[in-house]
């Protein structure tokens, strides 16, 4: 059979578990970002935070992850562009775009809209590419949209008149651990080890780079309302953090004149900055792109292999989506089965950055 790989234009998608905690604008913050407890007022309720206090808290917020390959050099992508969404199949666990939809409710908070992902499941990249011009493939675009309570999107408010030269969403990790096992990882194990995040963040905010209406600004004007992730080893875990800050002094380290890394807002940032909103993305990365199942024809009944009755390496592989997705070994096999033998043409994806 053909080598039925997750080469770099056929990735396994993602999922989102979506567990959230948004607060607003507070000034109790230290050199590291804080997940701030609600705060009870006299009525036993959660304090209104300065957002709501404003009318601006969002009603809604929806988080999309694309899987995509590469048209050009990882290195350059801030500045190139060419990340191009991977062509859909027919799967019903294992897709390739994936969207996370939260509503808010000041009683309840953030809670899960009817019908949204649940989970973000992830690959690991293996790299295609040189020294000087690395090819990462599977890729991902992100995509962070809030919404009014009439269902339009407002990330305008924090762009439009000079705000965006003043937000910025940092992305962090937290309660890292093995996937199988659950044991936390290692002190070493730190985001660089499990991810990379680039600022992809066009202007207009709302146009893409590919079509030629906008200009790629992350790495002049960071915001992280668009952003391309690789992530860097699987068989892992781990709680996903994404804050946005509210510079009212710019965005740029006085000190330094330079932006704060994506999962590091310096403390001089953060001693002038109020928090807006916070919420926390459980990510599961599960495999890794190299890893197939060598034995699998589209023709092949898999409800008649037996479970671990494959070669190793392609019992590693299903366990891993097994584990991942909560599935029985048939319900693995047929939904991989699926993604590979139903995908649409390499460059029919109609998402770009």
């Amino acid at each position: 059979m053909k080598k039925n790989v997750l080469n770099p234009v056929h990735w396994l998608a993602m999922f989102i578990v979506f567990t959230t905690l948004f607060t607003a604008c507070r000034k109790d913050i230290d050199d590291q970002i804080p997940s701030p407890p609600k705060e009870e007022n006299t009525n036993g309720k959660p304090n209104s935070n300065k957002l709501e206090e404003e009318d601006e808290m969002p009603a809604k917020v929806s988080v999309e992850l694309v899987e995509c390959h590469m048209h050009g050099s990882w290195t350059k992508v801030q500045t190139q562009g060419g990340t191009h969404q991977n062509p859909e199949s027919k799967a019903k666990y294992m897709r390739r775009i994936q969207t996370v939809t939260y509503n808010y409710d000041k009683q309840k908070g953030w809670t899960l809209a009817d019908g949204s992902q649940s989970k973000f499941y992830t690959i690991e990249a293996q790299d295609y590419g040189t020294e000087d011009a690395p090819n990462p493939a599977p890729v991902y675009l992100m995509f962070i949209k809030y919404y009014n309570d009439k269902g339009e999107v407002i990330n305008q408010q924090f762009i439009d008149n000079g705000a965006d030269a003043q937000h910025q969403h940092f992305f962090t990790i937290e309660n890292a651990s093995d996937m199988f096992t659950g044991k936390p990882l290692t002190a070493k194990n730190t985001i660089n080890d499990l991810l990379e995040y680039k600022y992809a963040d066009t202007t207009p905010w709302n146009k893409t780079y590919h079509s030629g209406e906008a200009k790629l600004t992350g790495t002049t004007n960071p915001m992280g309302f668009k952003g391309v992730l690789r992530f860097m080893q699987n068989r892992v875990t781990f709680n996903l953090k994404i804050t946005l800050v509210h510079a009212h002094k710019g965005k740029k380290d006085a000190q330094t004149g330079n932006f704060s890394p994506f999962f590091a807002p310096s403390k001089a940032l953060l001693s002038a900055s109020d928090i807006d909103i916070t919420f926390s993305i459980p990510v599961v990365t599960y495999a890794n792109r190299e890893e197939y199942i060598e034995e699998l024809e589209e023709t092949t009944d898999t409800k008649s292999i037996a479970e671990n009755s494959l070669s190793a390496n392609s019992n590693r592989f299903i366990q891993a989506i097994m584990k991942a997705f909560g599935l029985s070994w048939t319900e693995a096999l047929t939904d991989y089965q699926t993604l590979f033998y139903t995908q649409g043409e390499v460059e029919s994806g109609a998402i770009w950055l």
